[in-house]
């Protein structure tokens, strides 16, 4: 994928996914998101969860856009950091990176704000699994395809085109299943998790996200409506872990994933820029 290229779920799926994380929130994380964010409804959470695709197009911003995705050989079956992310940016390694940057001493508001809303985005745009795919044809990118006569590439499809046909112009969503949210057993967070959670992305590359030629039928559109909103259950999950274990009552189980490679001079991190003259800017949503 291309740093081009590589919008995931689009407002819809970036709120949905911190709306519900916030549900799962002990009562300290809770507070301290909602000081962070200046409130806690969907309009607000949605802003800062969709905020980096706003401005990753800008001069300020354009050093982050590959850190939305990363590119995982079609033949391997799990995520190598030399490989893969030597550079450290890459989604998985900005996930760690900011869940860090979130408590760090010395943040102003405007930069917490800003910590918050990358995790937020980043975690979302890791469960969507073209995001961890293959390079050679761009996360998708590359792969034209039609669903009810409608041309596009694979990669939108699964960002943008199923989304709009099922939730149309009203924002609600129904849970995949009848039964209780899925959950993961673990409390606490270890940053060396979001390498399996790369891995789980990417296997569904291969079992799930192509379809059998270029034409779309329903059944496959209806099992990938199922794949995001699953998607969108594990990541609103495991971003309030994240949150709990950060700012909350939890605790983060210290583990390799929390070096982070790359140099700090190159990748700059929360920045002093305001978002109101950025989001004006860059308003406009990527491909």
């Amino acid at each position: 994928m291309t740093a081009v290229s590589a919008s995931a779920w689009g407002p819809d799926g970036h709120r949905i996914v911190g709306v519900d994380a916030l549900l799962l929130l002990d009562d300290t994380a809770r507070a301290t998101v909602i000081e962070i964010l200046g409130g806690d409804s969907g309009e607000i959470i949605g802003k800062a969860c969709s905020w980096p695709d706003t401005v990753r197009e800008t001069p300020e911003w354009e050093w982050s856009a590959p850190m939305h995705y990363v590119n995982i050989p079609r033949s391997a079956a799990h995520f190598e950091r030399e490989r893969d992310c030597a550079d450290g940016l890459c989604v998985t390694d900005a996930i760690v990176k900011y869940a860090n940057e979130l408590n760090r001493p010395g943040l102003d508001a405007e930069q917490r704000w800003q910590a918050f809303a990358f995790l937020c985005h980043f975690v979302g745009d890791l469960h969507q699994p073209l995001h961890a795919g293959y390079l050679e044809d761009r996360g998708g990118n590359y792969v034209e395809i039609e669903y009810r006569g409608e041309a596009n590439n694979l990669h939108q499809f699964w960002d943008r085109m199923v989304i709009r046909d099922r939730l149309g112009a009203h924002s609600g969503w129904e849970r995949p299943y009848s039964g209780p949210p899925w959950m993961e057993q673990e409390e606490n967070w270890n940053p060396d998790s979001v390498q399996c959670w790369t891995d789980e992305s990417h296997a569904l590359v291969a079992s799930s996200a192509y379809p059998d030629g270029t034409v779309i039928d329903e059944c496959f559109a209806d099992q990938t409506w199922l794949i995001i909103r699953q998607q969108w259950q594990k990541a609103s999950n495991r971003l309030a872990r994240i949150l709990n274990a950060t700012v909350g009552n939890g605790e983060v189980m210290t583990g390799e994933a929390l070096e982070v490679p790359g140099d700090p001079e190159s990748n700059p991190g929360i920045a002093p820029v305001r978002r109101s003259g950025q989001a004006e800017s860059g308003s406009g949503l990527v491909r």
